[in-house]
């Protein structure tokens, strides 16, 4: 199933790509190789290292004309501490119409507006996702129709209704409303955004501030997300975290950064990523430091630090901190078709 959905997107991909267009199409994407060490950690991957590929896109847009384009795009992620083969599945497949200079209305699946604009600003996602992301708080995407603003003076809002399925189809009658506002311009960034959502048998709420400064010296900034879920039977479960991020230009190439994220409370689940956290019953601190070089147009190396640790929380006792060491690279690509 997976491979005839894989050979059908990279065949309609293909005609796309030999049929004449208005304007340029683009095939584009990127991956990330990258080598790690688990310096301390848990016992079972303690002392591992090696080389993975974390993730690999490969997209398509196209101009359609009269105000429409499209993207398709898809993702390939490698499992972590483990061998496997790289899985592939639709990121993105929508279709966006301009309704005007300033607004436009997309559908597919599409990006909801829960933290890609805060994404966007902390422009790392290579090195991981953002707080909201990481933490399993809201979803990456979503199978969704909505309206996307913005004025000439910099006051932006997305409004958007969605299955809350992720990148899947829709699965029991729970749907989620989205809603953003905020102001964006060459110095200040200012967002807020929540969604409500019924998933199975939990009402689902999602609140999220964030706001940032940035300039030729580079960019800082400090948020706030919060998730409640309320089942029809049993407590509400809550949680939050506080997280800030700051970058410093050291030159055209060049940057240094550093990251801090702080659960408030204990988390909805543990974390088994590419950075297991223990989050289900302890209160995680996370922080992250890295230098990001330029070594080509194209091309990315961020040496980084990751380090793991714990406050109290509902757990008996608090587990050891971890520490790994990463050489994460960046690889884009893009071409152009007239």
């Amino acid at each position: 199933m997976k491979k005839s959905l894989l050979f059908s997107l990279l065949a309609t991909i293909l005609v796309l790509a030999l049929t004449p267009a208005l304007s340029a199409d683009s095939i584009n994407g990127y991956m990330l190789p990258e080598y790690y060490m688990v310096a301390s950690g848990p016992e079972s991957i303690e002392s591992q290292h090696g080389f993975w590929l974390r993730r690999i896109y490969f997209g398509y847009d196209s101009d359609l004309g009269d105000g429409f384009s499209a993207r398709v795009r898809l993702e390939m992620n490698g499992k972590a501490f483990a061998a496997d083969k790289l899985i592939p599945y639709v990121k993105n497949a929508h279709i966006q119409k301009k309704l005007s200079k300033n607004l436009s209305l997309i559908a597919g699946i599409v990006e909801p507006p829960s933290f890609n604009m805060v994404e966007k600003f902390w422009d790392l996602r290579q090195i991981e996702k953002t707080p909201a992301d990481f933490f399993k708080f809201a979803s990456s995407r979503d199978f969704a129709a909505g309206l996307e603003g913005k004025s000439n003076g910099g006051l932006f809002y997305t409004l958007m209704y969605g299955n809350y399925s992720g990148e899947g189809d829709e699965s029991d009658k729970g749907k989620a409303v989205y809603a953003r506002i905020g102001f964006e311009n060459n110095s200040l960034f200012i967002e807020a955004n929540g969604h409500m959502a019924k998933s199975g048998t939990k009402d689902i709420t999602f609140l999220s501030f964030f706001a940032g400064l940035k300039g030729s010296w580079g960019r800082f900034g400090a948020g706030y997300i919060y998730r409640n879920e309320s089942p029809e039977a049993g407590n509400d479960q809550n949680s939050g975290a506080i997280h800030g991020l700051a970058a410093i230009n050291l030159g055209k190439n060049a940057e240094f950064y550093a990251r801090y994220d702080h659960l408030t409370d204990v988390n909805f689940r543990d974390i088994g990523d590419f950075l297991p956290v223990l989050s289900k019953e302890n209160k995680a601190r996370l922080l992250m430091v890295g230098i990001r070089l330029k070594v080509h147009k194209m091309v990315e190396l961020i040496p980084n630090i990751k380090y793991v640790f714990y406050s109290e929380g509902t757990a008996a006792g608090k587990p050891d901190g971890d520490f790994h060491l990463l050489l994460t690279a960046k690889v884009s690509f893009k071409s152009e078709i007239l």
